[in-house]
């Protein structure tokens, strides 16, 4: 039970508001970050991790054309966009799985293929918790980030680390 501070009132924990006095509860169900590092990730945004500029193809895309461009841009994944609306994501870790020693026989069947559907996505505003979460949940490396409905950056696990070294 969460006791109301303005009039004692014992409520259901969770609550967001004291069922007698309305006042708000949400002081009482969040937990303080403990160091610095726990209030950048609970407190840091989506935002200040400067999400890259992803690589972005067609669905038709052929696969050894969107390998050459992830080895030119040295990324490790491309983001799969039909009509402004992200569709799937190719990783290099989709390369090695689904394409494996057979690539080159592969070469020319479409992205589509060999993608991870349906993606997970975060926007700029989200917390970086969010982003832990999700990555954690699903076993992703790589996060697609939208900004108004339409994909305008990548996050990946190094990008946290890095911004977590930064905040020690």
């Amino acid at each position: 039970m969460s006791i109301c501070p303005n009039c004692g009132h014992d409520n259901i924990d969770g609550s967001d508001d004291c069922e007698k006095c309305q006042s708000s509860l949400s002081a009482l169900s969040k937990r303080r970050p403990r160091s610095g590092v726990e209030h950048s990730i609970v407190k840091g945004r989506i935002k200040d991790l400067v999400p890259r500029e992803p690589l972005v193809v067609a669905p038709e895309t052929p696969v050894g054309e969107v390998l050459r461009r992830m080895v030119d841009r040295s990324g490790g994944c491309a983001v799969i966009v039909r009509d402004h609306d992200v569709v799937g994501i190719f990783t290099d870790r989709d390369a090695l799985v689904r394409l494996n020693v057979e690539a080159p026989h592969l070469a020319d069947r479409p992205v589509s293929e060999f993608m991870t559907a349906p993606v997970e996505t975060l926007e700029l505003s989200d917390r970086i918790a969010f982003a832990l979460h999700k990555m954690d949940l699903g076993g992703y490396r790589h996060l697609p980030i939208l900004s108004g409905g339409r994909v305008t950056g990548i996050i990946s696990v190094r990008d946290i680390l890095h911004y977590l070294t930064a905040a020690m």
